[in-house]
């Protein structure tokens, strides 16, 4: 039914959109809404404005609302192509450049061409494009078109014709959300349906709002999330007044039909209808005394939507309808091995150390989006080398973990350095079987180097019997057992440690002896001896004694015999000295009688 750009669609394309509507249908996303339909029941509808029409048969037929201005079309005449004209008036107290204005009064006005009714508008601020459809063109060729409108200069931009099978457009409204079209058409059995297109017009779905058996005339329509208010002309079930009808997008049905009372200002018009902000409601009016374009408003209680996405984590799920001025937070966790990256709220990055797991919505008066992506953490490679010894491969650690590196060396070989990053560590006891990497922050490198153990000889030596070898090589901290043993008929004797004589062999070592811890060099000498030996020697031992004891014997009879041989001779040297001085005396005395005078030897007389 719907077409691009005055092309037909081919059937490949309808049946595509068709699935798409289907798709689409009853899982409209919506945002900022009245919270209760029962409100429009009854509101308060206040006047905040009133303006003298440009032309003496101007009437008020349809209105939008742009970021900065309400625009309304004012319909010159019905009958001939006489120029339509677009007054925009001041949303709100300030101008587009912030200077004070005052609201709801004339900003501009545009008045160049002939837009037929006028019955309904709506403003894309995506494309700031103002889009007009024409109700019952006056050229039936214009049926089924609407006219783009550029919304800051309000000048004619171009015509579309976006229904080709006799339908027409009554009323048009934007999804800014979610960048659709809705257009009220009246179909050739006059049956009105509200149509969902893309902004290229391709239709999405539709549904019947209200059926040609009802006879209602439809004036204008907005949205305010999942519900779609409709101003109808008076109805005999309302009295002489007209209706706002409430629909639901999600559900496709009419929710409630309620009169729209605007008192105090004659006969009028209600001809137009437009949400300036969630739950603010203006109604623009056609009053006939005097001729003029009346502005009618409501607040109503709003409830906001906060939508939430998240990419590799969990989020908790957004909300469609938080009261205006709650609170609310969004909590979001990663995946395992991911981090917080990026948050968005409506579109701006926000300071993510600031907000790590939540972010709290604050006083809420309008929509909001929250974009949560989570990156993979990095990943760092610790690469390992060893030097005689064994060491774990490359270990690959994710940023701001703990990695520990194993090694260990070949036999015989002792720690002599370890090198991480190039760079030796101070105390390489501290990490003699493993190097703890912590909180990790890049790659690193681990080289291990082990050096062989300090070796030294063990010598050994055997007297008539076995030991074992003399081992050259013997690391240290080890032990060493050398083992011993006799040839037949042999026993131990002693044994020699390190040039030292055990003075007591212990029974434990009598066939073996063990070093313990070796620290150095070491020699053993192990000597046996014939078992019948000490007999033997006792026996020679006891020859000897004999033998000794008879020289000895016979030295002391010899000595005894010489010494009184000797005695013997000294008494017969002795005597003979006696006799020889005795003879000496009587010699003397002889000689020396006479001389003496007879005197006495010795004095004696």
């Amino acid at each position: 039914m719907l077409y691009l750009k005055g092309k037909k669609m081919h059937m490949l394309a309808a049946g595509l959109l068709l699935v798409l509507g289907l798709l689409l249908a009853g899982s409209v996303d919506t945002g900022a809404k009245i919270k209760e339909v029962s409100a429009l029941e009854d509101p308060q509808w206040n006047m905040v404005g009133q303006v003298g029409v440009t032309h003496e048969a101007g009437w008020l037929q349809s209105m939008c609302v742009t970021d900065n201005y309400i625009v309304c079309f004012e319909n010159t005449s019905n009958k001939d192509d006489e120029p339509d004209t677009l007054l925009a008036f001041y949303k709100n107290d300030y101008d587009e450049n912030g200077d004070p204005v005052e609201r709801y009064s004339l900003a501009k006005m545009v008045t160049e061409r002939d837009y037929e009714h006028g019955n309904g508008m709506a403003y894309n601020r995506n494309t700031n494009e103002i889009i007009i459809a024409p109700h019952k063109p006056r050229d039936p060729k214009n049926m089924g078109v609407i006219y783009k409108v550029d919304g800051s200069t309000l000048m004619y931009k171009e015509t579309v014709t976006v229904a080709e099978d006799g339908s027409r457009i009554d009323a048009v409204e934007y999804d800014a959300e979610n960048r659709q079209y809705i257009l009220l058409e009246k179909d050739a059995d006059r049956d009105h349906n509200f149509v969902f297109t893309d902004e290229d017009f391709n239709e999405l779905y539709s549904f019947q709002a209200i059926g040609a058996d009802r006879k209602i005339v439809c004036q204008d329509f907005t949205i305010s999330g999942d519900y779609m208010l409709l101003i109808t002309a008076a109805q005999d079930a309302l009295g002489d007044v007209p209706g706002l009808m409430v629909f639901s997008r999600s559900q496709e049905i009419q929710l409630a039909n309620y009169p729209l009372y605007m008192e105090g200002i004659g006969w009028h018009e209600a001809e137009s209808i437009a949400e300036i902000s969630p739950g603010h409601i203006l109604v623009g009016v056609g009053i006939q005394n005097p001729r003029s374009i009346g502005f009618f408003e409501t607040k109503l209680q709003a409830v906001f939507k906060v939508t939430t996405s998240v990419e590799n984590g969990d989020v908790t799920g957004g909300h469609d309808a938080l009261d205006e001025g709650s609170d609310y937070t969004v909590s979001y966790t990663p995946d395992e091995d991911y981090e917080l990256s990026m948050l968005s709220i409506d579109g701006v990055q926000q300071d993510i150390a600031a907000f790590p797991e939540a972010y709290t919505f604050k006083d809420l008066s309008s929509d909001h989006t929250l974009d949560v992506v989570f990156t993979e953490i990095p990943k760092f490679d610790i690469t390992t080398t060893v030097k005689n010894g064994s060491i774990d491969d490359t270990i690959t650690v994710r940023r701001d973990k703990d990695a520990t590196v194993t090694y260990r060396p070949k036999e015989h070989y002792e720690m002599d350095q370890v090198l991480i990053d190039g760079e030796p560590v101070q105390d390489s006891q501290s990490c003699l079987e493993s190097y703890d990497f912590i909180n990790v922050q890049g790659p690193h490198h681990i080289e291990v180097r082990y050096k062989e153990i300090p070796s030294y000889q063990i010598t050994t030596q055997v007297v008539n019997g076995t030991i074992t070898k003399t081992q050259p090589k013997v690391y240290r901290d080890e032990r060493f057992k050398v083992r011993y043993e006799p040839l037949e008929g042999y026993e131990l004797s002693y044994i020699k440690v390190d040039g030292e004589w055990m003075q007591q062999i212990p029974e434990k070592k009598l066939e073996a002896y063990a070093f313990k811890n070796v620290q150095g060099p070491h020699s053993i000498v192990v000597v046996y001896q014939w078992k019948y030996m000490p007999y033997i020697i006792f026996g020679a031992f006891c020859v000897l004694a004999l033998i000794c004891g008879i020289i000895y014997g016979s030295y002391v009879l010899y000595t005894e015999r010489r010494r009184k041989r000797e005695e013997m001779i000294r008494r017969r040297i002795e005597d003979r000295l006696r006799m020889q001085r005795a003879a000496q005396r009587v010699a003397a005395t002889k000689q020396a009688g006479p001389l003496n005078g007879g005197r006495k030897e010795n004095g004696k007389g």
